[in-house]
Formats: C-alpha cells, structure tokens, sequence
C-alpha cells in the first residue's frame, strides 16, 4: 500500500517525491481526508475551496 503525501501549497495528493510535481511545494505526510474533483467549473466544493485544476486533494493539512 503507497501512503499518500499532500502538497502544503497546493494540496494535491501524490504517491511519491518530496516535491509537488504540479507546484513545487513541499509534501507532507500529515493530511486528512480526501477530495476527488473531476469538472472544478462545475463543482462547488472546487469554488469553495479554491481548487481549479481536476485531481485528489487533501482536505485539511497538518503544521
């Protein structure tokens, strides 16, 4: 099984690294739940949390 890191900046879940390969931010392994956007032009959850790009993102990152 392949622990997920979140990025700190953008908040994309990736497999592997320890760059984000989509911002360049730092990962971490400290992160909760998971959210899958598939069309952020339509969806409100993308709007509401500011996401733009389709992907898995992290719902809340650790400090």
């Amino acid at each position: 099984m392949t622990t997920l890191k979140a990025c700190k900046e953008c908040r994309r879940l990736v497999e592997k690294g320890r760059k984000c390969p989509y911002c360049g931010g730092e990962l971490t392994t400290n992160w909760k739940g998971i959210v899958i956007i598939i069309d952020p032009e339509k969806s409100e959850v993308a709007k509401a949390i500011g996401i733009t790009t389709p992907g898995k993102y992290a719902i809340r990152i650790g400090k």
